[in-house]
């Protein structure tokens, strides 16, 4: 066996197609001439953390048992992010894998075979006694166990009045030319007195209007305005003995809060890694003292600073430039090293781009498909130069992209029909604000509705003789929604039997909502919330999605070998693809999705906000 996976996240193709019959697209029409080009049906729902997880094992959420973004426990209807469940024990609260699924990684190792994974989702944290060498992906915390946030600091002592996810934190003016700041870090755990976070001061000294010297951590670095700082390398004391290594870029800007500097989220160094990063943990050691420095964050192209306005589109597009050319460089160096087995990468800047620029900037989105085309070419050279023309090679994508105009408030509409009956008046309100024993369904993450199930959920009411009518009902009530534009709100609906055969379906969402081309589940609806109206613009930045209907988002699928036997192929294909043979996935390794630990509902819920679908 010997299979490269190059995984371009969100490639769509439609987009695709329209550039190929432009011949804009060489190397990747090279596979179309030769019948290797496929669309790819996705697993359902929609979303990355889903779809990689189900072409890694060939398997639907029914039986990996990831079901959406965000998932519920029904005892006390805490929700969590799927990525990043958690468990307590001895050493105080943990993070556990996803998933327990076997892959076709695990499944190459037990044929004999290496396997490398690089920046694939939801592999977090390192599963130490896996031989799958691993590099972790979308679902990767920063060092303060959140899925990363960044910092911008202000001159302008003067508040906001506007909350964003963004912390917003005031500098200190030291004369005219300098400024002080503390940058904040891990919590400081105390019995006597209330948890506070570790402190790193660092000081601003302007040399002139672009260009000043950050100093932080007895280091100087020489920023210039607009342009992102070199890796910073960050040591957070927490006690005697005990600190916490992190890493960071820093950008000096000026937005509508005035001049300021701006850090990325603070994430895991791999050097010294406060969690199972990678596996093992001394191939990301190796990577960053060969390769040079990498971002750890699952998601590192920082969409919630540029949604919020605290940098802009240019400082969005060099961070991802940075991103993709880290990751080739890492890339091209493991064909160096490979010699059989499986080696698989994600490239997944161009999802994050798309959600951005979708809706105003085609010439944006277009450049990155010819970047991406361009790339391919370059791995392909790489690959012949090692000699490996008798490789395997796979070039695909989790899902396509689409239109986000109007955001749904889901749990609105089940306030409008009846199906959920909020404590008070309020316009707005979320899970908290519920009368559980009057409440029939209620909806989280972004494709999920529960029925209030009795015996399952702490204060369920619907009764089993009720659940097949109360879930037609809804269904129907549902696909006859139309939006202002006349169109159908919702495409398709399943109960959780039909869109998750397999031994977790009774962990699964009761119904699972397509929603139709243009629309969304809003992020309120993420978190359990409402807002006053079921149907509401979008505006924000982030101006499209695929968190719909898989049918309207299908992936892609390129091969070096011709794909006309697979007359409509999907992720549960891939696994023979890349083994060359019948995969065959053992639905008994996999378990329940874990349930999250007793945090408290603020860690949870500040974890849950910093998906930017959320």
């Amino acid at each position: 066996m010997k299979t490269i996976i190059i995984g371009f996240d969100a490639f769509d193709p439609a987009f695709f197609e329209r550039l190929h019959d432009q011949g804009k697209l060489p190397h990747l029409g090279k596979y179309v001439t030769n019948k290797g080009y496929a669309h790819l049906a996705v697993a359902n729902p929609a979303q990355s953390e889903v779809s990689w997880t189900s072409i890694a094992t060939g398997m639907n959420p029914g039986q990996h048992g990831l079901f959406d973004f965000v998932h519920r426990n029904p005892s006390n209807y805490a929700l969590h992010v799927s990525l990043l469940p958690t468990k307590k024990s001895t050493f105080g609260v943990q993070f556990v894998p996803p998933h327990n699924a076997p892959t076709v990684f695990d499944h190459a190792v037990e044929m004999g075979y290496p396997a490398t994974t690089l920046w694939w989702p939801a592999t977090f944290p390192a599963r130490r006694q896996s031989p799958v060498r691993t590099i972790p992906g979308l679902g990767t915390p920063d060092i303060l166990g959140r899925l990363g946030v960044g910092t911008y600091f202000k001159l302008d002592p003067n508040p906001t009045d506007k909350t964003y996810k963004t912390n917003l934190e005031n500098l200190s003016a030291d004369g005219t030319q300098k400024a002080r700041g503390i940058l904040k870090g891990p919590l400081l755990k105390s019995k006597k007195a209330e948890d506070k976070q570790a402190p790193l001061a660092f000081e601003i000294e302007w040399i002139d209007a672009n260009t000043a010297n950050l100093r932080i951590n007895n280091k100087t670095i020489p920023l210039e305005k607009d342009r992102w700082s070199p890796f910073i390398e960050l040591n957070f004391k927490l006690r005697l003995g005990v600190s916490i290594r992190a890493t960071t870029q820093a950008l000096l800007t000026e937005n509508s809060h005035g001049p300021g500097i701006y850090f990325l989220p603070l994430q895991i160094h791999p050097l010294k890694a406060v969690w199972p990063y990678a596996n093992p943990g001394s191939y990301a050691r190796r990577l960053w003292k060969n390769i040079g420095p990498y971002h750890t964050l699952g998601w590192p192209q920082d969409t919630t600073a540029l949604d919020e306005g605290f940098i802009q589109d240019d400082h969005f597009l060099r961070l991802c430039d940075a991103i993709i050319e880290t990751r080739e460089k890492v890339l091209m160096k493991e064909i160096q090293a490979f010699k059989e087995g499986i080696l698989a990468i994600v490239f997944d800047s161009l999802d994050r781009i798309q959600h951005m620029f979708w809706r105003d900037r085609e010439d944006i989105i277009e450049s990155w498909y010819l970047k991406l085309d361009a790339l391919l070419g370059r791995i392909e050279t790489q690959i012949k130069t090692c000699s490996h023309q008798d490789a395997r090679i796979l070039v695909l994508s989790d899902h396509g992209f689409s239109d986000f105009n109007t955001k749904v408030h889901l749990n609105r509409w089940l306030i409008e029909h009846d199906y959920l009956l909020p404590a008070n008046d309020q316009e707005r309100g979320g899970l908290q604000d519920v009368v559980w024993k009057k409440t029939r369904a209620y909806a989280v993450g972004l494709s999920s509705i529960y029925l209030n199930r009795s015996g399952r959920e702490s204060d369920g009411i619907v009764m089993d003789s009720e659940y097949d009518s109360l879930s037609t009902e809804i269904k129907e009530a549902l696909l006859s929604w139309e939006g202002p534009d006349k169109r159908k709100v919702v495409r398709s609906v399943w109960t959780g039997e039909e869109a998750f055969p397999g031994p977790l379906t009774p962990y699964a969402p009761d119904l699972v909502i397509g929603f139709n081309a243009g629309y969304r589940a809003s992020g309120q609806t993420g978190l359990g919330n409402w807002e006053p109206d079921a149907l509401e613009k979008n505006l924000d930045h982030w101006g499209a999605d695929h968190c719909i209907d898989p049918g309207l988002v299908p992936g892609v699928l390129f091969a070096n070998t011709n794909l006309e036997q697979l007359s409509s192929p999907s992720y549960a294909d891939i696994p023979d693809l890349v083994i060359g043979g019948k995969f065959e996935p053992r639905e008994s390794a996999a378990s329940p999705p874990p349930v999250t630990s007793d945090e408290d509902r603020e860690t949870l819920e500040e974890r849950l906000k910093d998906l930017g679908y959320l």
